[in-house]
């Protein structure tokens, strides 16, 4: 090992080089692989989580899958002690906001109300004080609030002087009884503060409630020796048992149950495809990178075949020189690895900055195990590009090569290097096939027509507390006061209000047309709803089909009215006009009057298909939690924050406004990962692309080095300099367009496993193919050009005189 530090020392810009490409493969796979590692393989924070699974609402016939459900279901299936044997407990959780009011300013904190078991079935405890107990759980219980680690951190600084402090949440008094030591994953990551009553929910009224609203999730826990398929024919059979029984409610559907989903699988969620992609691409670069390696070593190999020939004739057996070739493989690797790893550390940094939305992206990190990973990939590089030059050693003749000298291996070195070349093209084009891919996909989601104009759009969040709020009339009161106030502020052209707003609108009602048979409420089609306000459309700018938008004159007093999107129109109407038709949406008292159709947004993300969605006038069903948009006259947007913070405080002092942003803001942080995933693609092809070019280079200039005298010969018998170019760029161009057939292949087969993350685009599109075998091919011509200049320039008479 000594030997081999001593020589690789003497050779530094071979060394330099050769330790600079493994650092890159390396690095980049120990960064990937703590992403990874985080988001997929870290073991949860809940005990036994294996036996854990959240329980959510599926529907075959209407196409829903993971929906919430409601609290009658819930205590339905908590109180079915003898029929849920399989199921050692249950607790409900339900995504809330508190608005918080103690400090200089008031704030909103993303919270969860749980039932009072749902740290004992998670397996969590607190830090400091205690979790909930039964008879907080109750009504008229104590208010009480458990902190999550994130903001005990920020307001207490992680001191247990909390427990036992006052919070003021929605202008009510919250004792704090405990504190949470770690951060939870998804889906329960996002919550500053955890109370009890799920029934109690902010907004919801308890006729909303026990009319089967869905807004639950469960978490529950399996007895020990229980199998899933057991413990899920109790689920459906206590679902279809809550439906008979209760033929009013709104998810009373005898098609709807509730599914088992392990919590592991909700904690992934979505990034399971895109991450397994970004790990099989950083693991060709590194592919890339040690066949680059072993291409330098090859060549070193070769310039040391006498000294390999000495140490055989001296009695070195095989496996000595291959020891001796491999020990300074291994020394390259390590060293590789661990410039590797300190570019692990930097890249992980950053990466924990800018994965906010990953699951669990807040421990990325570069741990034991992403170390023990790191090593295990340097030693298995230093062994893989280690073998080539030991084999072409060994297989050498000791007799052979003293009598030839250098040249004597030139033949083999030459063929072994060419195999290399063609590997580094075929992985290379591989990769830039499949970042072309997401490239191409990803251009066309963001220029994706979204329904209405997205730039000059202010957006932002309020949430109306019931303690202030505790009926329509006071919700209304609030909004016709600000409105006015908003449109009022230099440099808005319009401003309104919506439940929800693209790109993601979640609140669903089933409908029902006039002219259409009655079925009971649980088994009616189902659609997006939205209460807004009028100016809504023009704001938005939303294009008006038909008939009209919504007015003033659309109070609580006058006819019930709705405009639903051209789309909802064609599935319910599809050979009439619907303006005049009746539609019943979700418990409205009555019959809806249609008054127009808008055109259809990207209410359901960017990458899928708009779903069908109703309006009504926020006159005649208030709703407390709402979005604001507000079109900018001109100029930034966001210079109006200010201006807006205080026309809500002149409203409601104590109402904090969130999630305040553009909307172009809102759509690209919906492609984040999409985002990520492609640039992350795109700098691992082209490096590998910078690689191949690289080792082509190496080859064809080490060729031309070897066949000096041969070229000589040629030029001194007349040849021509297209001649001499031609036999140059024929080795490297036919080494490529091996490499590229054998990559087309390659790519075609591997592309398929992405059709999960691609959009509108196919995964053998004719286009990315031919613009990447382009690349290649220009590539490879300018790769080519110095060594066909070198040969160009040989003199006759030096190389003929050099033998």
């Amino acid at each position: 090992m000594r030997y081999a530090l001593r020589s690789l020392l003497k050779t530094r810009e071979f060394t330099v080089v050769a330790v600079a490409i493994i650092a890159i493969g390396i690095g980049a796979n120990t960064a990937v692989f703590s992403i990874v590692d985080a988001a997929l393989l870290r073991p949860l924070p809940f005990k036994q989580a294996s036996r854990l699974f959240l329980l959510a609402g599926v529907n075959a016939k209407r196409g829903i899958d993971g929906a919430p459900f409601s609290y009658p279901s819930f205590v339905e299936l908590s109180v079915r002690d003898r029929t849920r044997s399989g199921l050692d407990a249950v607790a409900a959780v339900a995504n809330d906001r508190f608005n918080a009011t103690d400090g200089e300013r008031p704030e909103q904190l993303p919270g969860a109300r749980v039932s009072a078991g749902f740290f004992d079935v998670l397996g969590v405890d607190a830090a400091i004080g205690r979790t909930f107990v039964a008879s907080e759980d109750t009504p008229g219980g104590a208010a009480v609030a458990v902190l999550g680690r994130r903001y005990w951190t920020r307001r207490f600084g992680g001191h247990a002087s909390a427990v036992g402090a006052t919070l003021t949440l929605n202008g009510a008094p919250y004792t704090i009884v405990g504190a949470l030591g770690i951060d939870l994953p998804p889906p329960f990551d996002d919550v500053d503060v955890w109370s009890t009553r799920v029934e109690e929910m902010s907004g919801f009224t308890r006729t909303l409630i026990n009319g089967g609203l869905g807004y639950l999730t469960a978490v529950a826990r399996l007895r020990p020796q229980v199998r899933v398929e057991q413990a899920q024919a109790e689920v459906d059979a206590i679902a279809r048992a809550y439906a008979r029984a209760n033929p009013t409610n709104t998810d009373a559907d005898p098609d709807a149950s509730l599914r088992l989903v392990p919590i592991r699988d909700r904690t992934v969620g979505s990034t399971r495809s895109p991450l397994l992609v970004l790990m099989g691409a950083v693991g060709l670069v590194l592919l890339v990178a040690c066949a680059n390696v072993a291409n330098l070593l090859l060549v070193r190999a070769t310039a040391r075949s006498h000294e390999a020939a000495v140490r055989a004739a001296l009695g070195a057996s095989r496996w000595d020189l291959t020891r001796w070739v491999c020990a300074e493989s291994v020394v390259l690797a390590l060293t590789g690895g661990l410039a590797g790893i300190l570019l692990a550390f930097w890249s992980v940094g950053l990466a924990r900055s800018q994965l906010t939305g990953l699951p669990r992206g807040s421990e990325i990190a570069v741990n034991g195990r992403v170390l023990a990973f790191s090593l295990l990939v340097s030693l298995v590089a230093g062994v893989a590009f280690g073998l080539v030059p030991s084999s072409l050693i060994r297989r050498q003749s000791p007799a052979d090569a003293l009598r030839s000298g250098w040249r004597g291996a030139t033949v083999r070195r030459g063929a072994a290097g060419g195999v290399l070349v063609v590997a580094e093209v075929a992985l290379s084009l591989m990769l830039l096939v499949a970042a072309g891919l997401l490239l191409q996909s990803f251009t066309r989601l963001t220029h994706v027509p979204v329904g209405f104009s997205s730039e000059g759009l202010l957006t932002m969040r309020v949430s109306l507390p019931t303690t202030q709020y505790a009926d329509p009339a006071a919700m209304r009161s609030f909004m016709t006061r600000l409105i006015p106030r908003l449109e009022s502020i230099p440099g808005v052209a319009n401003a309104a209000a919506s439940m929800a707003l693209p790109p993601t609108i979640t609140t669903m009602a089933p409908y029902v047309a006039g002219d259409q048979p009655m079925v009971a409420i649980g088994e009616r089609p189902v659609a997006q709803w939205s209460a807004i306000t009028p100016g809504y459309f023009m704001t938005m700018e939303i294009p008006l089909v038909a008939g009209r938008t919504f007015t003033s004159r659309d109070t609580e007093e006058a006819p019930l009215t709705v405009i639903v999107s051209e789309n909802l129109a064609r599935r319910v109407w599809p050979n009439g006009s619907p303006i005049g038709r009746k539609l019943l949406v979700g418990r409205f008292p009555g019959f809806a009057d249609v008054v127009g159709v808008v055109g259809d947004v990207k209410n359901n993300g960017l990458a899928r298909e708009p779903m069908l969605e109703m309006y009504t006038p926020y006159a005649q069903r208030p709703w407390p939690a709402i979005q604001f948009a507000l079109r900018a006259a001109g100029g930034d947007p966001l210079a109006l924050v200010s201006a807006v913070r205080a026309a809500v405080s002149a409203v409601d002092r104590n109402l904090p406004i969130t999630r305040v942003e553009t909307m172009d803001a809102a759509f690209s942080d919906s492609i984040a990962t999409e985002r990520l995933l492609t640039g992350l693609l795109m700098a691992f092809a082209l490096i590998a692309l910078v690689m191949a070019a690289a080792g082509l280079y190496g080859v064809m200039s080490y060729t031309v080095a070897q066949r000096t005298q041969e070229i000589g010969v040629r030029v001194a018998l007349g040849a021509e300099p297209r001649s001499v170019v031609q036999l140059v760029a024929v080795d490297g161009l036919r080494l490529t367009a091996i490499g590229m057939a054998i990559g087309t292949v390659a790519a075609l087969f591997v592309s398929r496993a992405m059709r999960s993350v691609l959009f509108a685009v196919s995964a053998a599109d004719p286009v990315t193919y031919a613009g990447v075998l382009l690349i290649f091919a220009v590539t490879a011509c300018v790769a080519l050009v110095v060594p066909a200049r070198r040969a160009l320039a040989v003199d006759p008479l030096t190389a003929l005189r050099g033998d």
